[in-house]
């Protein structure tokens, strides 16, 4: 999906681009397969981290940092995208 190369995008832009794929995903996997849905939403999650890191000098390098920064993001916004929703982790 190449979400790491979209630096010049906000996160509520990739929000928009990538929700509506996720909520097929969901749809579709969340019936026939719930294992694979947890696969394919974890790559999502981490690809969301690497944009980050992309993004924002102060994460590159440091992939924790982005995940605490992306859990903020979580927190703040837990409907931003359609697989926080689903898990409230």
């Amino acid at each position: 999906m190449e979400i790491h190369k979209r630096t010049g995008s906000k996160i509520e832009m990739i929000a928009e681009v990538l929700n509506p794929i996720l909520r097929g995903w969901m749809n579709y996997f969340g019936k026939y397969n719930r294992s694979a849905m947890k696969c394919s939403l974890d790559c999502v999650q981490r690809r969301l981290i690497k944009w980050a890191m992309c993004k924002y000098k102060r994460f590159r390098g440091h992939r924790r940092r982005g995940e605490e920064w992306l859990k903020q993001v979580r927190k703040r916004e837990p409907n931003m995208f359609a697989h926080w929703a689903l898990s409230r982790n």
